[in-house]
């Protein structure tokens, strides 16, 4: 005997709408995950301008030093002492001598502190340095 499921006069239906619940979820998942992944590693300086700046794309990758008006040195947006930041100029010129070392300072900073750290990093070989510089469309205010 042979038991008919569905009415042959109608098709079954799929709803879509858990289906669209689903990717707007998933979409909502991966845009907040891939923006905690971000780190803040800018400090609050006046940055120096510069007519003739080499733009770079931004990396991730590249060791930050920052100057501050007063010259305290940081590593990464914290703040650390001298000693802190040769040991990790240090450690880069072990692990990573290739990486890139920005410096950020402000443009009021004692040009003692700049030569300081320029000098430690020549001392580990380090060469692949680069003074950040006001730019138009990322210092932007917001």
């Amino acid at each position: 005997m042979n038991l008919p499921l569905f009415n042959n006069d109608e098709d079954p239906e799929i709803s879509m709408s858990p289906l669209i619940d689903c990717v707007f979820l998933l979409l909502i998942f991966f845009l907040v995950s891939t923006m905690t992944k971000v780190k803040n590693r800018d400090i609050n300086v006046n940055l120096p301008t510069s007519e003739a700046a080499t733009k770079l794309k931004p990396d991730d990758k590249q060791a930050i030093v920052g100057l501050d008006t007063e010259g305290n040195f940081y590593w990464d947006g914290q703040p650390c002492t001298t000693n802190f930041l040769m040991e990790q100029l240090r450690t880069v010129c072990i692990t990573q001598p290739e990486r890139r070392i920005r410096i950020d300072m402000d443009k009021d900073t004692p040009f003692g502190r700049l030569v300081q750290v320029m000098d430690a990093c020549q001392f580990y070989n380090l060469s692949n340095i680069g003074i950040r510089t006001y730019d138009e469309n990322y210092n932007r205010t917001q």
